[in-house]
C-alpha cells in the first residue's frame, strides 16, 4: 500500500501477504520520522495492541498458544526494536497542544509488546523476550518506575511482571539484574497510592484517567478515588514479578538465590515490608502479603530431592554444595536488624486481623472506589487462602532455619520468641465434615488452615503446561508442628529446658509477642508430651493422605504428602535422639512412620521418572530401617521393596 494514514488503518493492517509485511515495514519506519503527528502514532500502536489482546482473549483456554500471522509479520519487520524505540524516542515535536497523544502513543506501544508476548509459545516468548533485552527492555521498565506520569509507573511494573511470571527473565538475567529488579518492585509496592492520587488531581495530568478508566471525562475527584485500587493491583504485579523470577522451572540453584542476597541484602527487609502491607480497603482481596512470604519461602527453598532432616549416603554432595549455600542464605537473613520480629510480625499481622471488618469493605469497595468488577463472595474467601499461604510461608522458613540455627548465631531468645507462633500453628482445626455451618469463622479457619501450595510458573497455566511445582508446602496442620518440634529440637541440643523451666523473668532478647509463660508453658515436659501424640497423629493423616491421592495416580501431590510426613517424622526422631529416651515412648512408631514416607514419596518419584528424588528418598528409607527398635515392627517386605527402589533410580541415572 502506497499511502499509510490515519484513515486507512484496518486495511493497513488487515492486509494480506505479501502486502501485509511491506506495510509494516513501511509502517514502523514512519511511526519513527522525525516530526512524526502523535495522533498517528498513538492510533497505530493502539491498534496493533488491539488486535493482540482480541488475539489472545479469543484463543486462550482453547486452542494451543502461537504467533499468528500477524504476529509473525510484526515480529518479522521489528515491531520489538521499533516499538521500544517509540517508548523511549523524543523525536515528537514538543507541541503544548499535543503531548497527552504523544504519551499514549508510547504507552500503547510498551503495552502492545507485553500483550504480544502473551500470544505466543514458550519457545516465541524466548526469542521475544530474548529479542526485547537486547533493545534494553528492563532498563527502560527500571527507569519508567520514576516517570513522572503514573501510568507509566504500572505500565512498567506490568510489562515486567509479563516478562518474568508470562516468559523466562528469571532464567535468562544475571543475579544483578535479578536483584535490581526485586529491590525495585518492592519499593514501588511500598510508596503508598499518592503519587497516583496526586496523578489524577492535578490539571495537566488528570488525563490519565482514560487510561486509568477507560473512558473520557471522568471527573477529576472520581478517578482520585478509584486510583488507590489500581494501585492496589499494579503492587500486586509488582511482588508476581519477584515472584516469576525465582519460580522458575527447573528450579534456581541454592547458590544463585543466595548469590542474588549477597548483591543486594536488603531485599530481605523490603520483602519483609511487603509481607506486612496492611490490607487496604480500597483494595481488599490483595494477595500482595502473601506473595510477598511466597517470595521469602522461594529464596530458601530445599531442593526438591531433599528432606530436611533425613540423612541419606549421597548427603557429602548435597552438603558440599546446596546445603553450603542455604547456610549462607540463612546467615545473610538472620544478619539483619530485627529478622527474628519480622517474621513474628507476619504472623501477628493474621492473628489481629478482624474478618468482619474485612468484610465491610468488600461491601463498600464499589461505592467508595468505584470498582469496575466488585469481589465477589469467592473472592473474600480466596482471602483466606491467602493469608493460610503467608502463615505455611512464615513456618517453612522457621523450619528450614532451625536446621542452620547453630552455624547462623541464632539465639535460645530468638528460638524461644518462635515457639508460640509455632505452638498455635499446631492447633486442632475442625475438618470440612465437623464445621459448624452457622458459623462463617470456622468456615474461614478451615480453608485458611488447609491452604497448600503448589506453585508453578505463571506461563504454565496460559500454556497449559504441566511441570513438578517448583514451590510447594503442606499445609498448617503439617508444618505447624513441624517447625515446634524442630524449635523443640534445638532446644534440646542445647539442653535448654531445665534452664528455661527455671527462669524467674523474661530471658534478654524474648520478643514482646510472647512472655516467659507462654515459652515455659510450651516446654513443659506434660504439655511437650501431648504434642509429640498429636504430631504423630499428624503424620498418620498427612500418609493417609499421600495414599488417597496415590490410588488417584496424583502422583506429585502424593509425594509431598509423603515427604512432608517425613520430614515431621524425621524431626520427632530427632527430638527423641537429643532428650535421651525421655520421650521415646510418645514417638514410638515415629522411625517406621519415616521409613514408610520415604519409601511411598520414592515409588511415586519412580512413576513420575523423578530418579535423583527416588534415589535419595529411597536410600533415606533404606538407612532408616537399619536403625528401626524391634518394638515398631518394620516387615522386612518393606525395606527390600526399598532397596529395589533405590537399584531401580541408580540404574535409570546411569543410564542417561
Amino acid at each position: 500500500m502506497n499511502n499509510i494514514t490515519l484513515n486507512n488503518i484496518e486495511q493497513v493492517l488487515g492486509a494480506r501477504e505479501p502486502e501485509l509485511s511491506q506495510n509494516l515495514t513501511k509502517l514502523f519506519a514512519k511511526l519513527l520520522e522525525r516530526n512524526q503527528d502523535p495522533t498517528f502514532v498513538q492510533n497505530y500502536t493502539g491498534a496493533i495492541k488491539v488486535r493482540f489482546r482480541n488475539e489472545f482473549q479469543t484463543r486462550k483456554g482453547r486452542d494451543p498458544l502461537s504467533f499468528s500471522a500477524f504476529g509473525r509479520a510484526c515480529y518479522a519487520a521489528g515491531i520489538v526494536k521499533t516499538f521500544l524505540a517509540v517508548v523511549t524516542s523524543h523525536l515528537y515535536t514538543q507541541s503544548q497542544s499535543q503531548p497527552k497523544e504523544r504519551y499514549i502513543g508510547q504507552y500503547n506501544a510498551l503495552e502492545a509488546l507485553e500483550e504480544f508476548m502473551q500470544t505466543g509459545n514458550l519457545t516465541e516468548r524466548r526469542t521475544l523476550l530474548e529479542d526485547m533485552k537486547k533493545n534494553h527492555v528492563v532498563n527502560i521498565c527500571l527507569s519508567h518506575l520514576n516517570h513522572p506520569l503514573c501510568i507509566f509507573r504500572q505500565l512498567a511494573i506490568n510489562t515486567l511482571r509479563v516478562l518474568a511470571s508470562e516468559s523466562v527473565l528469571g532464567e535468562t538475567s544475571s543475579v544483578t539484574e535479578i536483584a535490581d529488579i526485586i529491590a525495585a518492585v518492592c519499593r514501588f509496592t511500598l510508596e503508598g497510592p499518592d503519587f497516583f492520587i496526586e496523578g489524577m488531581r492535578s490539571p495537566n495530568t488528570t488525563w490519565q484517567s482514560q487510561m486509568v478508566m477507560g473512558a473520557t471525562d471522568i471527573p477529576a475527584k472520581r478517578a482520585a478515588e478509584h486510583v488507590p485500587r489500581f494501585y492496589a493491583m499494579a503492587q500486586e504485579s509488582a511482588l508476581w514479578t519477584a515472584h516469576g523470577l525465582l519460580c522458575t522451572t527447573p528450579p534456581p540453584s541454592r547458590k544463585h538465590c543466595l548469590d542474588i542476597l549477597k548483591k543486594k541484602p536488603e531485599i530481605l527487609d523490603l520483602l519483609f515490608d511487603c509481607a506486612i502491607i496492611t490490607r487496604p480497603p480500597w483494595y481488599p482481596e490483595t494477595q500482595v502479603d502473601s506473595i510477598a512470604c511466597e517470595v521469602i519461602a522461594l529464596f530458601f527453598q530445599w531442593p526438591s530431592h531433599i528432606v530436611p532432616g533425613v540423612s541419606t549416603p549421597q548427603d557429602n554432595v548435597f552438603r558440599a554444595q546446596e546445603w553450603k549455600a542455604m547456610t549462607q542464605a540463612v546467615a545473610i537473613l538472620t544478619s539483619r536488624e530485627d529478622w527474628c520480629e519480622k517474621i513474628i510480625e507476619v504472623w501477628m499481622k493474621i492473628e489481629e486481623e478482624d474478618w468482619r471488618e474485612v468484610r465491610g469493605w468488600f461491601d463498600r469497595v464499589e461505592v467508595d472506589y468505584h470498582a469496575f468488577e466488585p469481589p465477589d463472595e469467592d473472592a473474600f474467601g480466596q482471602v483466606f487462602e491467602y493469608r493460610g499461604t503467608s502463615r505455611i510461608s512464615m513456618l517453612r522458613l522457621v523450619s528450614t532455619l532451625s536446621h542452620a540455627a547453630e552455624s547462623c548465631g541464632v539465639t535460645n531468645a530468638e528460638i524461644e520468641s518462635l515457639l508460640r507462633m509455632a505452638y498455635l500453628a499446631s492447633r486442632k482445626v475442625k475438618s470440612a465434615s465437623e464445621l459448624d455451618h452457622s458459623k462463617p469463622e470456622d468456615r474461614y479457619t478451615c480453608a485458611e488452615r488447609m491452604e497448600e501450595i503448589f506453585r508453578s510458573p505463571m506461563y504454565t497455566v496460559s500454556l497449559n503446561m504441566t511441570v513438578d511445582a517448583p514451590l510447594q508446602i503442606a499445609d498448617e496442620s503439617i508444618m505447624g508442628p513441624t517447625a515446634l518440634a524442630r524449635l523443640l529440637v534445638v532446644l534440646a541440643q542445647r539442653k535448654a529446658f531445665d534452664t528455661i523451666q527455671g527462669l524467674k523473668k523474661a530471658p534478654n532478647g524474648l520478643s514482646s509477642s510472647t512472655c516467659l509463660n507462654h515459652v515455659q508453658h510450651i516446654t513443659n515436659p506434660d504439655v511437650i508430651r501431648r504434642f509429640l501424640k498429636i504430631a504423630l497423629q499428624r503424620v498418620q493423616a498427612s500418609m493417609d493422605k499421600g495414599r488417597k491421592r496415590s490410588r488417584e495416580n496424583d502422583n506429585n501431590y502424593a509425594r509431598v504428602a509423603f515427604t512432608s510426613a517425613a520430614e515431621l517424622s524425621a524431626a520427632l526422631v530427632a527430638f527423641d535422639n537429643h532428650t535421651q529416651g525421655q520421650y521415646s515412648k510418645e514417638v514410638l512408631g515415629a522411625r517406621k512412620e519415616l521409613a514408610l514416607a520415604l519409601g511411598n514419596a520414592a515409588e511415586m518419584a519412580i512413576r513420575e521418572k523423578h530418579w535423583q528424588q527416588a534415589l535419595y528418598f529411597g536410600s533415606g528409607a533404606v538407612n532408616v530401617a537399619e536403625n528401626i527398635p524391634a518394638g515398631e515392627h518394620l516387615d522386612n517386605n518393606i525395606t527390600a521393596k526399598n532397596k529395589r527402589r533405590v537399584e531401580q533410580a541408580r540404574t535409570a541415572i546411569s543410564a542417561k
